[in-house]
């Protein structure tokens, strides 16, 4: 062992002023001076505390709605209220972000402890290096029993894997818009290389070769990289920093530096050069190959008649619209490699924005799924254990209370030596050994739970050694199954259960749960789930003035309001991150329908100018122009609905799987897909807009002059 420090961790609550109670994580330090382990940052306020007063972390200010040098009321299990002044704030980077969590980080002295009414003793040891087992084998040998052992990763963030997805999603979105902003320059070398066939017949006729002329095309698609890549670079760097702040305030961590690696300009200007190069590459070297005598009589229109294949045969059928209407869908697919790259970047953008919007629904729904099986509003923790009498009193004293169940929450473990991580919304972080997990002990026919059983069954009344284990414990220990029996060492007494189902509960960390008969404490409880009718809030302070009345103490006292707060704030960054990521590649998208808008105007310059000679005015040409980007925005649109289903599925099962090694319901947001077109029909017509003023502003002699 390199370095060992003494620490002590306790349960509690906390008031400032009239606010209601929070949940408190009271840390008692023997020497704020001397901490080598686990280490505290001071933020603001006074360092260390003194004799009376406490820090607070500096993101659970929030949650306990006060400020530093305000007064709040600490109650501990075995203590009395007492008032204890915020002298500051500290950084515990080896916490969970409190407002993720609901729950308030406070720092005492010893003297602070014996003041709250606890014994001022220390009963968590932290350490550095050595074996864990070891260490137990040794202090349980000197007669220091150890009830549980935690094996956290050193250097991890409590929620790394969260900022892991978050990072993976970035990089992912960017690799898209990379293909995206390809598939731009391929249509623009497309397009240049068609209106220079020409140029391109005059230069192969006076000796040059083909591998010349494409050196010529290439060196200006590199060049279009280099530009780029100046450009890019400094939103880039900036764009960077301020995901990084965003991330660092929703996390709680601080920025070491914002100095960029060396490597990672060279990778971006790598990239930078060779995305359009290799873009650019196959319309380069198609160009170059048209023969001599081509290339000097093309007069820069397709060869190939409308009608001549499945297709045009189709859209000719069409009938029944606008003659504009009518001519802008024919016009829309007369360069098809240009208009299938197009519909490429805008279908793109619509389906991961749907997608966006499908795993936001799928994530809120399966959150909404697992509290409808909770029948309860509220749930609380005794200090210590009361008997059923006195309970009974207790809420039939409150007349907000509709129902009620006591059961008993301790600690179980499985034998085995090995250690495993624990699964929920921290992902694989923490390291909770499989040996420590909440066991419930309820009623067989409770009605404050309604069990999601994914395999075998629920408890029943008779049962005594009934067992049901959740899906998280249940992927902890895979050798589990319905029928096997096992021992569960309940606190240091070990029995035998047999696992009669496996309960699906997503997001949610390993639990078990038993019948009240296998508790060898009839009568006692140490946990209420309660029922209320009317306001939660009047309902909880009403339950704990009962309860008090009675000689109980609430320990903790948590709404299921309270409950899902705590898991919507682990899953809003990541709906966040998902639109507006979508959002860009929408307006990649969009850009690349303004490039292929501005190229089809361009090359039927002259044909727009036969349209206006004939009498067309130039509203007319407007809207033929515009319909015609509408009509790929609508096929865009059509593209990106059929994949939304099983793209959204494959792509929100693959998150949370990743973060928080759980399973997902999937719901498709029908709104999503009205949205979606809205998006791509204002995108289309916001696209085509420039291009179509461009089209009106010329006239009829400069159109039909045009070369």
């Amino acid at each position: 062992v390199e370095v060992a420090e003494a620490r002590r961790v306790l349960s509690g609550r906390i008031k400032a002023g009239p606010a209601q109670w929070r949940t408190l994580t009271l840390f008692v330090v023997q020497d704020f001076a001397a901490i080598r382990v686990s280490k505290l940052m001071p933020q603001a306020g006074a360092w260390p505390p003194k004799p009376g007063e406490i820090l607070i972390e500096r993101d659970a200010l929030q949650v306990a709605h006060a400020r530093i040098g305000d007064e709040v009321t600490v109650r501990t299990a075995r203590g009395l209220d007492h008032a204890l002044r915020i002298s500051g704030t500290v950084k515990d980077v080896g916490q969970a972000q409190a407002r993720m969590e609901n729950l308030v980080y406070g720092y005492v002295t010893l003297q602070t402890l014996a003041l709250l009414g606890e014994a001022p003793v220390l009963d968590r040891l932290y350490l550095q290096g050595g074996d864990a087992l070891q260490v137990k084998a040794v202090l349980e040998a000197r007669g220091h029993p150890v009830t549980r052992v935690d094996l956290p990763e050193p250097g991890k963030h409590p929620h790394a894997d969260l900022m892991g997805l978050l990072l993976l999603v970035l990089a992912s979105f960017a690799l898209f818009a990379l293909v995206l902003s390809g598939a731009l320059v391929m249509n623009l070398m497309t397009a240049l290389m068609a209106s220079q066939v020409r140029q391109i017949g005059v230069m192969k006729a006076i000796g040059g070769s083909r591998a010349r002329i494409a050196r010529i095309y290439l060196g200006q698609a590199l060049l279009l990289g280099a530009v780029a890549v100046l450009i890019g670079l400094g939103p880039g760097v900036l764009g960077g920093r301020a995901i990084v702040q965003a991330m660092a305030v929703f996390l709680n961590f601080d920025i070491g530096s914002f100095a960029v690696p060396a490597w990672v300009f060279a990778v971006a200007a790598l990239l930078g050069l060779l995305a359009p190069l290799l873009s650019a590459a196959w319309p380069v070297w198609r160009g170059t190959a048209v023969p001599v005598c081509e290339a000097l009589t093309s007069h820069g229109v397709s060869q190939n008649n409308f009608g001549a294949d499945a297709l045009d045969r189709a859209l000719a059928g069409v009938g029944g619209l606008a003659r504009p209407v009518l001519l802008a869908l024919r016009n829309a697919f007369r360069r098809r490699t240009r208009v299938l790259l197009t519909l490429g970047t805008l279908s793109l953008g619509g389906l991961f924005f749907m997608t966006a919007l499908n795993v936001r629904a799928s994530m809120i729904g399966t959150l909404d799924g697992l509290f409808a099986k909770m029948k309860f509003d509220l749930s609380v923790t005794l200090a210590g254990t009361g008997t059923a009498e006195q309970v009974e009193r207790a809420m039939r004293a409150v007349p907000e209370v509709q129902g009620f169940e006591a059961w008993m929450t301790t600690q179980g473990s499985l034998p085995g030596p090995g250690e495993t991580h624990a699964a929920g919304l921290h992902g694989g972080g923490g390291g909770a050994p499989a040996g420590s997990f909440p066991v419930f002990a309820l009623p067989p026919a409770t009605r404050m739970l309604d069990f999601d059983i994914s395999r075998g069954r629920g408890l029943q009344p008779g049962d005594t050694n009934a067992l049901v284990i959740s899906s998280a414990l249940a992927a902890q220990h895979r050798e589990l199954q319905p029928g096997q029996t096992v021992t569960l060492r309940l606190g240091h007494m070990p029995k035998e259960f047999q696992v009669v189902g496996i309960a699906r509960q997503p997001f949610s960390p390993p639990a078990a749960y038993i019948p009240r008969e296998a508790i060898e404490m009839p009568g006692m409880t140490n946990s209420l789930r309660i029922a209320v009718r009317g306001d939660v809030e009047v309902a909880r302070a009403a339950v704990d003035k009962a309860l008090e009345a009675e000689g109980l103490r609430a320990m903790t006292s948590n709404s299921k309001a309270d409950s899902r707060t705590g898991f919507d704030e682990h899953m809003r960054m990541i709906y966040v991150a998902l639109v507006i990521l979508s959002a860009i590649l929408g307006g990649v998208g969009g850009l690349g329908l303004a490039t292929t808008m501005s190229l089809n105007v361009l090359e039927r310059r002259r044909e727009l100018g036969v349209l206006r000679a004939l009498g067309a005015t130039p509203a007319t040409v407007w809207l033929l122009v515009v319909a015609e980007g509408a009509v790929i925005g609508l096929a865009s649109w059509g593209v990106a609905a059929l994949l939304a289903w099983p793209v959204s599925k494959l792509i929100g099962r693959g998150l949370v799987i990743h973060a928080f090694h759980s399973s997902m319901d999937f719901v498709f947001e029908p709104r999503g897909v009205g949205i979606g077109l809205l998006l791509s029909l204002l995108l289309a017509v916001l696209g085509s807009f420039a291009p179509a003023v461009r089209a009106t502003r010329d006239t009829i002699r400069e159109a039909l002059a045009y070369e």
